[in-house]
């Protein structure tokens, strides 16, 4: 028969199974509301690295409000570093450049083999000069966080810039709109890839340039096209090195790739050259994709 002790026992029992759950309830509740704070931090964080934000926000618990202080701060180091070498990549242009300018104009009045000679040196020193600045860009560039920029903006004034620059040759040179896609880098570094590419085409092309994007899974793809006589395969690497040219009677078609090149691979991207169905060169940047 049941006695008066065991139901108190199983009273007992089930009073402590209930107060155990509330408890247990209780804490999983104190530690979610507690975590609450780094669950939006890591959020925020991932939307600075994406570039869908520059700053953290500092309406934050105090426990955790010294940690996004300090992360905000290093970010406006990095905004300020990379201003900085910036501006002292742009002085540094200036400083070469215009010396240059005067070599080459004291060389093209000389006359003579000598004059020739400075005159091709002085060319490759510029080169490198140009090639060396924007890889100094791009590598600044390529490691600051939330950088985002519209890729529709800069295949639009591309597109803009070589009708007015080949207003003569009479070209059709399209930008297919791109307002959807953003490049996770720095605008003057897409600018600079896209316009050597479309400044190559426009050089080579009979009639037609087109300029297109388009998302590929985490990727953004460039690609620009012509319809001119294209680059046989066995020569793509040739014009991939610094001024490797297939045409010497056509200016500046050597330079443009390299750096390219050179850029797109210091945002860990890369550039494919290939038959385009129009014909002509295909170009194709594989870049981040700011999502």
């Amino acid at each position: 028969p049941q006695t008066d002790g065991d139901a108190f026992v199983r009273q007992l029992a089930a009073t402590l199974a209930l107060l155990a759950a509330g408890l247990v309830g209780a804490v999983a509740v104190q530690v979610r509301y507690g975590l609450h704070p780094l669950r939006r931090l890591g959020r925020e964080l991932e939307a600075v690295r994406s570039g869908r934000a520059e700053r953290l926000t500092e309406e934050a618990p105090a426990e955790v409000l010294p940690a996004v202080q300090e992360i905000n701060a290093l970010l406006d180091h990095n905004e300020a570093m990379l201003a900085r070498a910036r501006t002292q990549t742009g002085n540094l242009a200036h400083a070469i450049r215009n010396p240059l300018t005067v070599i080459r104009n004291e060389a093209s009045s000389l006359g003579g083999e000598p004059a020739a000679v400075i005159a091709r040196e002085a060319a490759n020193i510029g080169e490198q000069v140009e090639r060396h600045l924007a890889r100094a860009h791009a590598a600044a560039s390529a490691q600051v966080l939330g950088v985002r920029s519209s890729v529709g903006d800069v295949l639009a004034d591309v597109a803009f810039s070589m009708r007015r620059l080949y207003e003569g040759r009479r070209l059709a040179i399209e930008a297919e709109p791109a307002a959807d896609l953003a490049f996770r880098g720095d605008r003057h570094d897409l600018e600079e890839m896209v316009g050597n590419l479309a400044d190559n085409a426009c050089k080579w092309a009979r009639s037609r340039v087109r300029i297109t994007a388009r998302r590929a899974g985490g990727e953004l793809l460039v690609t620009v096209e012509d319809d001119g006589p294209g680059i046989p395969a066995e020569k793509v690497a040739a014009v991939r090195v610094r001024g490797g040219r297939i045409d010497e009677a056509i200016p500046g078609a050597g330079l443009g790739l390299a750096i390219v090149g050179d850029i797109a691979e210091l945002y860990r991207g890369r550039l494919d050259l290939g038959r385009s169905p129009l014909g002509g060169l295909q170009a194709t940047l594989s870049l981040p994709l700011a999502l």
